[in-house]
């Protein structure tokens, strides 16, 4: 190999070893987290900014209503009261919600046969929860919201009405600084026309009715509804997949954690935004799964506070780095009660959804959720990621596979392409039949590449070959790739899902053995060995060509594709070999086609010029004005030395 070569090989295996180096350092900073357990538990269970407790809850009652709600101690550890499930249009049961005494929020929704990893046995029996904060719910109210300290939370212990609770419904009531809160969660019924919706069951309403039960004027400033807390699932998730999230007049935005740590400034604690108009819905989101609070009029304005913070992942002994989101709720004040007549009353109202990251279904719900469907975060590959989804939910449908789902879907965009394909593989042939006229050239002109470069030129417009048209199936796939590369990252169809064989988890990387290497565990994923195998196949099948950027972007493609997908999810690798298999199918059935001759292209009607034709001229003009300027500074140049 010629010292590029090695260059550029050099690079692949060095960008290759970083990955692996950083999945083993993941692997070790887990292993540390385990051995330091106690302590890691201990931070989670007390949050250094966590408010001291001043009062039991029947001391509060007889505070100053007038002044902010002070932090309490509540009378008893926290306890699930309560519990709804979930669940879709045909009766499955996917969701548990388990309400808390403290604070009357939901402590938790448990993903019901979402399990957190399928591959190793010690969590094939654990599902997934949403809310990764042990000491808040979702839903509780949250004091003193600003950035200048951490708010207080509602610790105040809330018991059940069982008149008013059923399957469909739970309410709960607490008393707390002359307070009577009374909380209403329900199962919300989402409906396209009379027909249910499978995001009927990651959705709750949440109504809250605050009543001033005390002798005196109720103020209530920078008040909020706590979204939830979160975090990856487990150590096998990508951590940098956590954000909050906001839809702020139609604009979807995300932040993750380098909003509290930014190149330039002080590191921040905590973030209060206060712009814009009113929030439509925010909240926080993993690679996976989301928990969002939507107010409804009246209930929310433009304030978000959210934190960075650590919980304990669900695997025992861990923990890693999360946020938390708080929405602010509009100032009110409550008149006091006299005599018999009871004190004023505000009203609250809330959506809540804690599901998973399903487009198909997200894009059922933007009824209720407007844009809700953004939190896929397909970006400017939003159109090609959607419409990749949608096929491979159509196609599981069929099949009840996700992985041969994929091998569908890659079949269906390879028959899309197949026209610009097979014109592409002729343009490809018909320029290789050129190279015995472009070996004259470099023969006649052996010192001269510029007018080597100008007569290819003559010759691709003298025969209406276009350089490029080989490398427009190559740069056409490339943002397929990464739409399909997209899809992966946020969809949690894959969490889990088998192909066959050795393949057990379409989201994470194939491996069926590893070794020991310096130190370091190599894996060995087969998938990607595939994928680069059957590259070099269809590179050595494409008919040589004599344009160089061509030739090394075919060599290079292989190494370059195996290192970017050797330690991602194994459903990419299987997309880019089942493209690779069908790319070689339909190369073997071109090569059975006549072989193009080469004709001298016939001038269009009208003297019109296409794209390329005009990029061929301009290109030739600005060949023809450099060779010029080259002699008029030889020129003189010969003037100065006389």
């Amino acid at each position: 190999m010629d010292k590029k070569a090695w260059i550029v090989v050099s690079i692949c295996i060095a960008l290759l070893g970083v990955q692996m180096y950083m999945n083993n350092e993941q692997k070790k900073e887990a292993a540390q987290a385990a051995a330091n357990q106690p302590a890691a538990v201990q931070q989670a269970a007390t949050p250094a900014e966590q408010p001291a407790a001043t009062s039991d809850s029947t001391q509060a009652a007889a505070a100053t209503p007038s002044s902010q709600p002070v932090a309490q101690t509540p009378a008893a550890p926290p306890v699930t009261i309560a519990t709804l499930v979930g669940k879709t249009k045909d009766g499955k049961e996917v969701a548990r919600y388990s309400f808390r005494n403290i604070g009357g929020s939901i402590s938790s929704v448990e993903m019901l046969g979402k399990v957190i990893n399928t591959t190793r046995p010690e969590l094939s029996n654990t599902n997934v929860c949403i809310n990764s904060n042990p000491n808040q719910g979702i839903g509780t109210l949250v004091f003193g919201l600003n950035e200048n300290k951490a708010p207080t939370f509602d610790n105040t212990v809330y018991s059940v009405l069982p008149a008013q609770t059923n399957d469909k419904q739970v309410t709960l009531v607490g008393q707390r600084d002359g307070l009577i809160i009374r909380k209403i969660y329900t199962l919300n019924p989402l409906k396209v026309g009379e027909e249910l919706i499978d995001g009927n069951a990651y959705s709750l309403d949440l109504r809250i009715d605050v009543q001033n039960a005390s002798g005196q004027t109720m103020d209530a400033r920078n008040w909020g509804i706590y979204a939830g807390g979160i975090n990856r699932i487990s150590t096998d998730e990508a951590s940098y997949y956590t954000y909050f999230v906001t839809l702020d007049d139609g604009d979807f935005d995300k932040f993750d954690v380098g909003e509290f740590s930014p190149w330039f400034g002080k590191k921040k604690e905590r973030i209060l935004f206060t712009d814009g108009e009113q929030l439509e819905w925010a909240g926080v989101m993993n690679q996976y799964y989301a928990s969002l609070i939507k107010p409804a009029a009246g209930s929310g304005n433009n304030t978000f506070y959210a934190a960075p913070t650590q919980f304990p992942l669900q695997v025992k002994g861990e923990i890693t780095d999360g946020v938390e989101l708080a929405l602010g709720i509009p100032d009110f004040s409550l008149s006091p009660k006299t005599g018999d007549l009871p004190g004023g009353q505000k009203n609250l109202s809330f959506s809540i959804f804690t599901g998973p990251k399903l487009n198909l279904m997200l894009d059922g719900m933007t009824d209720e959720f407007r844009m809700l469907d953004r939190i896929m975060d397909y970006g400017i590959f939003h159109p090609i990621s959607y419409s990749m989804n949608w096929l491979i939910n159509i196609f599981h449908n069929w099949f009840g596979n996700w992985g041969w789902a994929i091998v569908a879907m890659t079949f269906v965009v390879r028959l899309l392409i197949w026209p610009l394909y097979r014109k592409s593989y002729i343009s490809m042939k018909r320029m290789s039949l050129l190279q015995p006229h472009m070996k004259e050239l470099k023969e006649k002109y052996p010192n001269d590449p510029q007018k080597v470069n100008m007569g290819m030129m003559k010759l691709y417009q003298e025969y209406g070959i276009s350089p490029m048209g080989g490398c427009l199936p190559m740069l056409l796939q490339i943002p397929i790739f990464f739409s399909f590369f997209y899809v992966l990252q946020t969809a949690a169809e894959f969490r889990g899902a088998e192909w066959c064989g050795w393949v057990t988890d379409l989201s994470q990387m194939d491996t069926v053995f590893s070794f020991p290497f310096f130190g370091y565990e190599i894996p060995v994923n087969v998938l990607p060995i595939l994928m680069a195998a059957t590259m070099i196949i269809q590179m050595h099948m494409t008919p040589a060509t004599g344009d160089p950027t061509q030739v090394k972007i075919m060599r290079w493609m292989p190494l370059l594709f195996f290192v970017f997908c050797y330690t991602y999810p194994s459903a990419l690798a299987l997309y880019w070999t089942t493209t690779n298999i069908i790319s070689i199918i339909q190369t073997l059935i071109i090569k059975r086609l006549p072989v193009p001759e080469l004709t001298k292209a016939q001038p269009k009607k009208g003297g019109k010029k296409g794209f390329f034709q005009r990029m061929m001229e301009a290109q030739q003009a600005a060949l023809a004005e450099q060779q010029r300027q080259q002699q008029r500074n030889a020129q003189n140049d010969a003037m100065r030395r006389r």
